[in-house]
Parts: C-alpha cells; structure tokens; sequence
C-alpha cells in the first residue's frame, strides 16, 4: 500500500538533509578559511622576517665596506705623501667622524721596527710633528713591533700614540692579515686596549680594521688601522633598517667556542621558531653570522586580524547560503531540468560571445600596438606623438617639448655596427622611460631622434631641468658592447607651449633649439629663445667650404705664448687654428670647430695644425708647443702612429709636446685613455683642458694618463682677492699637488689676477695679458724682444 504523502515526505526529507549538508560544508569551509587565512599572516610574518634579515644583512656589509673604502681612500692620500708629517695626517683625516661611520673610535697610522731601530724611529717621527712621542714596545722578543704614531679619536676615550699592537694578538694577526693580502683586514671581536680602562659597564666587544699604506711606487710603508665598536655598528645599522621590527645578535665563529659580538632589540616571548633567521656577513677574511628574531612590534604588524574576518564573512555566507538552500528546496525537483537546460545554452552562447570579443580585443591591441609604437624601443612613434601632441598642442600652455638627438650616432653605427646602434637606441630608450612621469610620452620619430612631450610644466625652469635629468641619465649609463663602453650624449631642444600653437610650430621651434645645442657643443641643452635663427642651411654651406678650405691655405695657425708668472718669461706657446674665409672674413672657431666634428673633417685639420706647430717650434729654442685634441680624432685609430710620424718629421723632441683634451673627450675610457697612455709611453705630454667645467671624478681622475690640469678661464675671471673668488682655483691646486700634476691658469687678463695665481702656488699662466695669439713672426719677434711682457705687481 502507498502512503500518499510517501512522495512529499522523500522531498521534505531529501530539502532537509541537503540543508544541513550546506550548512556543515560551510562550517568546513568557514574553518578551512580561517586556517588559510592564518597560514597566509604567518607566510606574511615569515615574508617581513626575509626582507628586514636581507635589509639588515646587506646594510651591515655596506657599512663594513664604507669602512674598507674609507681607509683605502685615505690610505692613497697618505701613500702620496712623499715626507709623511702628523699635519699632513690631520689634515687627510680632518673630515673623517663617527656621524657616517657608526661605532667608529679612533684611527691610526702604525709602522714597524726591529728592537734596535726603536730609538730612531721615536726620533723620526718626533721630527716629522708627533710631539712629545713615546714608543712602548710590549717586550724584548728581538722581533718586528708595531707601533701607533699618529692617533685620531671619535669618541671621549683619548687614544695615546706609541702604543705596540704586536703585543695585542687580535690587533697584530688583523696587521699581519692586511700585509699578506695587500687590503682590507678585520680582527677577532674584543675589548680595545682603549676601551680596557673604562667601567665593565661601557666595555663592548669591537674590531680593529687594517689596510696596508704604500708608496706611489708600491713599497711598502705602513698600515692605517680604525677601532670599531661592535654594539654601535649594530645597534646603529638596526636601527636605520628595521624600526623596532626585529632583534638582531651578531656572533663570531672563528673560535671554538662562538663568540656575541652583540645583540639588539628585544625578541618576542612568544611566536614560531620558524620565523628566526640566521645568515653570514663578510667582513675582509671573517665570515660572521647574524641571527634575525622578530619582536613584538613585527608580530602586532603581522597580525592584521584576517582570521577572524575571515572566519566571520565565511559564516555569514554559509548561513546565508544554508537560508537560500532551504528556500530553493521546495521548488528545485519542478524547475531543475528547465533551469540546468536553460542555463547551459546560455553558458555555452556567453562563452562564444567571450571568445570572440577576446580575439577582436587582442587583435584590437596588436593592430594599436604596431600602428603607434616603434617596433625597436616600443617607445610611441611618429603617430602616437602626433595623436598625443593633437590633444595636448594649442588647448593648454602647461606643456614641453623636449627634442633629442643622439650625438654621433653615425660614428656609433659605421665603428661599431648597426647592431651596436641598436643596442645604443634601445638602452637610451629606457633611459628616458626611467626620466619621466607616467603621464609624459616618450616616442622615438627618425634614426636618432627622440620626444618627449612633458605636461603640467609650470615654467620653462622646469622643463630644462627635466631635459637636464635626462642627459644626467644618460651620461651614467654607457652602453657596453662586447668589451668596449660606449658613452650616450645627446642634444636636446627644449620648447614649450603657446596659446594657439600647432604641433607643426612646436616641433620647429624645439627642432631649431635643439641645432642650438648641437651647434654649441655635444651632450647640451638649448632653450627655444625667438632670437634663435635656423642655422642648418648656414651650416651645411659652412660645412662645404671648411671641407676645401686646408687645400686652398685658408687655415692659418696662430700662437699664444704660455708664461712663468715668475718673471713672465715664454716657457712654451699653444698652437690655434684660425680660418680666413674669401667671403666671410676671419670665421670664428667656436662657429666652425662643431662643423668640423661633425663632418669629419677635424681629424685632417687636427693633423694639419700639429704638423704646423711642431715644424715652427722647432726654429725657437727649447720652448714646448701645447696641441687640441678633438673627442673625434681620440677615436681615430691611427692617432698614434699619425702624432708619431709628425715628431719624425719635423724633429721636433716628444718631450716638447703637450696634448690638450677636454674633460667629456676622457669619459669614453674605450675611446681615446689606451692611445693617451701609449703616446705618453713615448714621452708625450697630456693636459685636461678647460678642467673643471666636464665630466672628471677625482677618483676617475687619479687613472688618467695626465701631466697638466689647465684651470679654466671662467674660474680664473672669479680671481678677486677673497676667499671665495679662488675657492675652486685653489682645490684644483691643490688636488694638482696631491697627484703631482702641473698647472696652468688660462684667460689671464689683469695682473691682479696673476699676482693671485702666484700667490696660490699657479706658476705658469697664459692670456691677453700677456698676448693675444699671435702670427709665427710676431711670436718670434716676442721671443727676441729683451723687454719682459707684462706681469703683475711685485
């Protein structure tokens, strides 16, 4: 017999087991939730534990190699020292302190001597300024000792020079360290004798850091050692990188039994093992290791209370998923089959319809792609500027346009090949992604030629010092090819918007700007000014008659003599091309120099002006010749054997001949350093010219194939009798004397400016003080003139 409420009862039931079904799936998933979410804040905690551990590990090996790099720096000073005085010790170390460099005490300057040699010794260095030196050697062993003559303290603790670090086993193993490896070299942790007098209290494990000092010829001279407090390294370094968020201990494993160095911060008392971190720092030959545990303030940052909201919406959704089931229950068994057949019809004609807007999007994108954008850099090309220059060009004011054009780029692609020019375009390319703002485009429009349209520029300051930026980018990223650095310049033209104007007019007067700056010289930046004339036509016309002008005797080579600022007698003469054209008159060199550059035509004009120069010198004594090189004739390969020939021909002595190269000619180290250095093999000389106003580092300087810095005319007019006028002429001064370099002041005009010069330690000068340059003849009759030239007052 069939109950006739059989069937209601078997869907009641079957709606009620589903619910609680639901209900107990979402409970499940409400704590498997939870445990994900839990999982995640520890993998979070685990993720900032990693990045302070990595953080705090790589400042500490910084900091240790700011360390090394200072004592090696001041180590060269004192090894360029030829007589070694305690003055000259205070005055290298003058600027050396504690505030960048944490937990540093003191310094020192140690040398060696056999037990006799002790008395002379004592007696030397009092010579050289240690007043009142005392040597204490620790013992009568008859071996080397080691003992401190010059001191330098940081700190309160005064550290007295004489002490003997071979009696102090860290200190003389750390000694012996520097010596074997010819650098950098740290000790064991341990109390500095210094340190070894105060309270127990105050005592902190530290470290004696040692490098050798050398002569300029190599010999061995002494060493230059700093004491370094362990804590304060520590503590200093945790307290830059990791604000509170971990604790940190240093230990040392050299020894059998590892030592503390120290510790920072405090650790949480509760958290996972698993979050502590343990990883090495080097230190010169030392290998330590540095233990990571997080705090407090690290577990509170973690815990950002996803767990329990998490657990709260998965409940919420569960109970509201449960309540919908309920409700859905009585009606499923009668709409089920209509529903699941017309739900996968329109699944199925939704996923097409997907599919097919997919496809035309992405095709959409590529076709976009290929039509606005250069297939090399993906920069935007010609019609992605000219969409953007269409929106933003006569609608608002607050616009630049920056017009770059790389300089010598054909050199790049005929010496290096096309490959080496792409690789050129494409690393400039990111070069000017990474200068500007998200909302700015850059687009490459020709060969070498490059935009970038700048918008809410308030001013044209602004917008020359985005152009600024990016050639500061450029100049500090060659690009290497193979084993050669080719460097990145360009010329820019800057010009911003008007009310009315067109893209066609901004992208004239940006084109003409940026003429400008590659008119005045490479790598430069030209603000469009409405005196501005386009002097391409001028220059193209310049540019073919300078290409005859050698062969029709229009080039005419002057001197101006370069004087003892003693008694203004002529020691030498610097030779100058001027050219006398047959319609023109006298042509400036500032106006046809860059035509030459960049024709090509210099490196004959170069060749033809120091052939000149060599032959007349030859007929005047003993006096030496002072000859430009040009960036372009450095990259010439037979610049060598061509400089060489002319000595041969003409007689004249190496020795009698100065090569002058401007300081942006010396940052390419491929292009011209190899060719200085092997004329300068044969006894040729070479001087900086205009020093000062280029590229140089001084410690790029310190590799340079140099004889003589020539301090620029615009430091020299700054001459006025104070400080501040021969600020910058007095340091090239004295850096010339520190590298042993000669000087020569250019653009002397009056004799106060001489007397100046003298007075800071300038002996040899040059200008129309003296004399303009000068026709061979009249520098001949100069020469055999008895009365002296003008000079200053004395």
């Amino acid at each position: 017999m069939r109950w006739p409420f059989s069937g209601l009862n078997r869907r009641r039931w079957s709606g009620v087991a589903l619910v609680v079904v639901v209900a107990l799936l979402g409970c499940a998933t409400s704590g498997i939730a939870a445990r994900t979410a839990r999982t995640a804040e520890q993998r979070y905690a685990a993720q900032l534990m990693d990045r302070y551990t990595s953080d705090l590990s790589r400042a500490i090996t910084t900091q240790i190699q700011r360390y090394g790099d200072t004592l090696a720096d001041i180590s060269i000073a004192l090894g360029a020292q030829t007589d070694l005085t305690a003055g000259d010790f205070q005055w290298i170390t003058n600027k050396i302190s504690n505030r960048h460099l944490p937990g540093a005490t003191s310094l020192g300057y140690v040398v060696t001597a056999p037990e006799s040699g002790i008395p002379a010794l004592q007696a030397y260095w009092r010579g050289r300024g240690a007043e009142g030196l005392t040597l204490r050697p620790a013992a009568t062993t008859g071996e080397e000792h080691a003992f401190t003559v010059f001191t330098r303290s940081f700190d309160s603790v005064p550290v007295v020079p004489g002490t003997d670090l071979s009696a102090d086993r860290e200190a003389a193993e750390t000694l012996q360290d520097a010596y074997a490896i010819g650098g950098f070299a740290v000790s064991r942790a341990y109390v500095l004798p210094s340190d070894q007098a105060l309270p127990a209290t105050r005592q902190q494990l530290s470290f004696t850091f040692a490098v050798p000092v050398s002569r300029i010829g190599g010999a061995f001279r002494g060493w230059l050692t700093m004491g370094v407090h362990g804590y304060d390294l520590l503590a200093e370094t945790l307290r830059t990188q990791a604000h509170g968020t971990v604790s940190a201990e240093l230990d040392d494993p050299t020894d059998a039994v590892e030592l503390t160095i120290a510790t920072s911060g405090i650790r949480a008392d509760r958290y996972s093992a698993e979050l502590n971190r343990v990883t090495t720092v080097s230190a010169g030959l030392r290998t330590w290791e540095l233990e990571v545990h997080p705090t407090e303030q690290l577990l509170q940052e973690a815990d950002r209370d996803i767990v329990k909201t998490t657990f709260a919406v998965a409940m919420t959704i569960a109970l509201l998923l449960t309540l919908l089931v309920a409700l859905l229950t009585g009606a499923r068994n009668r709409a089920m089959g209509k529903v699941d057949a017309a739900t996968a019809a329109l699944r199925r004609d939704i996923d097409r319809r997907q599919q097919v807007e997919v496809r035309l999007r992405e095709r959409e994108l590529e076709l976009e792609q290929m039509a606005l954008h250069d297939p090399l850099t993906g920069l935007a090309n010609r019609a992605g500027l000219d969409a953007r220059l269409a929106e933003a060009v006569g609608r608002r004011t607050d616009i630049a346009l920056l017009l770059i054009d790389l300089d010598d780029f054909k050199l790049v692609n005929d010496v290096h090949g096309h490959a080496a020019g792409d690789a050129v375009l494409t690393e400039f390319a990111q070069i000017l992604l990474a200068g500007v703002r998200t909302g700015d485009v850059a687009a490459r429009i020709g060969g070498d030629e490059f935009v970038v349209l700048i918008t809410g520029v308030p001013d044209t300051d602004h917008a020359v010092v985005a152009a600024q930026r990016i050639l500061g980018l450029a100049a500090a990223a060659p690009v290497r090819v193979g084993e050669d650095v080719l460097p990145v310049r360009a010329s820019v033209g800057v010009a911003t918007g008007r009310t009315g104007d067109t893209p066609k007019e901004l992208l004239r007067r940006a084109d003409i700007a940026m003429y400008q700056a590659k008119h005045l010289g490479t790598h430069g930046v030209q603000l469009h000014d409405p005196s501005m004339t386009d002097r391409r036509a001028a220059d193209a016309r310049l540019g073919e008659d300078l290409a005859g002008a050698l062969e029709r005797g229009e080039l005419h080579v002057l001197f101006q003599p370069l004087v003892d600022l003693a008694d203004t007698r002529p020691v030498g003469a610097e030779a100058l091309v001027r050219w006398h054209h047959p319609r023109l008159g006298v042509v400036s060199p500032a106006q046809f120099i860059p035509i030459a550059e960049r024709s090509g035509t210099i490196s004959a004009i170069g060749l033809f002006v120091l052939e000149t120069a060599c032959r007349q010198v030859v007929e005047w004594g003993d006096l030496y010749v002072s000859v430009n090189l040009s960036p372009r004739q450095l990259q010439e390969p037979t610049l060598v054997a061509d400089v060489l020939d002319v000595l041969a021909r003409t007689g004249l002595a190496p020795e009698r001949l100065v090569l002058e190269i401007t300081e942006s000619a010396l940052v390419d180290e491929s292009a011209g350093i190899a060719k200085l250095r092997a004329l300068r093999d044969h006894g040729i000389h070479v001087a900086i010219d205009d020093f000062g106003t280029g590229y140089s580092s001084l410690h790029y300087l310190t590799r340079l194939p140099v004889d003589i810095l020539k301090i620029d005319r615009s430091f020299v007019a700054e001459l006025n009798g104070t400080p501040e006028g021969s600020g910058i002429t007095e340091a090239i001064l004295r850096l010339s004397q520190v590298l042993h370099l000669t000087t020569v002041a250019e653009g002397i005009e009056t004799a106060e400016q001489a007397a100046e010069l003298q007075l800071l330690g300038c002996s040899v000068g040059q200008g129309y003080l003296f004399a303009r340059p000068l026709p061979p003849a009249e520098l001949h009759e100069l020469l055999l003139s008895p009365s002296p030239l003008p000079s200053s007052p004395s």
